[in-house]
């Protein structure tokens, strides 16, 4: 029933048991500082580098990126109507001037509505990073100002509608929704 060992095959059995484990290899090295250093600058002058591009070409990546894609088209056409509501347009950018609905709606929806977009773009590894919102400066509010894109794309996204794609009910998480405006087509 039990096996029996002699007291002479017990260190035979204890150097056997220490063969078979296999122990993880541990290095005493230490990564070098230089290689260390040499990828952090590497990385910086990358981000110094996209920083750097113009406007006009962060916007028409933004525009090939959500180019299909209903989310993110009714997402931004939301912020569109949120700016046209305290005349955040392209049309007169110099004279834009800040109404008494100003700050309610820049905190309570224009904010929360750009970092929802980023998120999503984020989520369908469309973008690296956020881009923020600056409600001091008016003529100049952020990557996401309507005077950056192209006029017929700024008023295809304000009718619901962008070449073909119907993204007017798309499901969204908010108490209210955006007033499409009529397209030239339909009337």
């Amino acid at each position: 029933m039990f096996r029996v060992t002699s007291r002479a095959a017990l260190p035979c059995l204890r150097i056997l048991s220490q063969l078979n484990v296999l122990s993880p290899v541990r290095s005493f090295k230490l990564p070098s500082i230089f290689s260390a250093v040499k990828r952090a600058n590497e990385i910086d002058e990358r981000f110094t580098k996209l920083a750097e591009r113009p406007v006009d070409y962060k916007v028409m990546e933004i525009i090939k990126q959500i180019d299909t894609e209903p989310e993110l088209l009714f997402q931004l056409g939301f912020f569109f109507y949120e700016c046209k509501r305290i005349g955040i347009t392209q049309d007169l950018v110099n004279n834009r001037k800040r109404g008494v609905l100003y700050w309610p709606i820049f905190l309570g929806n224009l904010i929360p509505l750009n970092r929802a977009f980023w998120e999503t773009m984020h989520l369908m590894n469309k973008a690296q990073h956020s881009h923020r919102l600056n409600p001091f400066k008016i003529n100049e509010i952020g990557l996401l100002d309507p005077k950056n894109f192209p006029p017929d794309f700024y008023k295809q996204l304000l009718t619901g509608k962008y070449n073909g794609i119907d993204f007017r009910d798309t499901k969204a998480f908010s108490v209210s929704r955006p007033q499409w405006e009529e397209s030239k087509d339909t009337v």
